[in-house]
């Protein structure tokens, strides 16, 4: 069997066991909508995934499988057993995830995001652990120093595309720009890059979660 073949052929059992939940989940009387929102998964994420129009990404089944306490790797076609595995074989069987790399800060979908280049970070460890609390995360390189020292230029950042009260550093638009920047007493927020003042009116996409990779440089 050629690669494409067994590629169309993950593809294929993974929606027939996204069906397959679907329709489980749905004697429990829970909607296609409110099972997305569980995951934290926009509902349109889970029809197209349905309709073939997009993939079944680990992170989707991790999701999903986290949730309603099922095998991800069953979601994705890779396994055979619905259940999930004992925490002793789930480490045994981790493998490093695999996030988008930016170099700006973006909102919405990663992969389907125009200025993403294909480029990707393995993501393990703890920070793989922490992908759970994420929404839509990508790595983002930051390309200055930071005015406080926290951050450095190359140091790589998990970003999750939700605001967190917790976070030091968030992720605001500004003149359909994002920027990462910290909160100020007055409502303004201060551009980590070079502590530029941004308006207190600012939308908040998203906070950085940690740092993956610190450069040395």
């Amino acid at each position: 069997m050629t690669k494409d073949n067994q590629d169309l052929s993950a593809a294929g059992h993974a929606t027939l066991r996204l069906n397959d939940l679907l329709a489980l989940l749905a004697e429990q009387e829970l909607t296609q909508a409110q099972i997305a929102v569980k995951a934290g998964l926009p509902p349109q994420y889970i029809s197209d995934i349905k309709r073939g129009r997009r993939p079944m990404t680990e992170l989707v089944a991790r999701r999903l499988g986290e949730e309603f306490d099922v095998n991800f790797q069953w979601l994705m076609g890779t396994s055979n057993s619905m259940e999930n595995p004992t925490p002793q074989m789930a480490a045994a069987a981790a493998s490093p995830l695999c996030l988008p790399l930016f170099t700006h800060p973006i909102e919405g979908e990663p992969r389907q995001h125009p200025k993403w280049n294909g480029a990707g970070v393995e993501i393990a460890g703890v920070a793989a652990g922490r992908l759970a609390l994420t929404r839509y995360p990508y790595i983002l390189q930051f390309g200055h120093d930071d005015e406080q020292g926290r951050l450095r230029r190359g140091d790589l950042i998990l970003i999750s595309q939700v605001p967190s009260d917790a976070a030091d550093i968030q992720v605001v638009s500004y003149r359909k720009k994002s920027f990462l920047a910290r909160a100020n007493e007055d409502g303004s927020w201060s551009r980590v890059a070079n502590n530029n003042k941004l308006p207190s009116d600012c939308a908040v996409t998203g906070h950085c979660v940690g740092i993956v990779w610190a450069s040395l440089l």
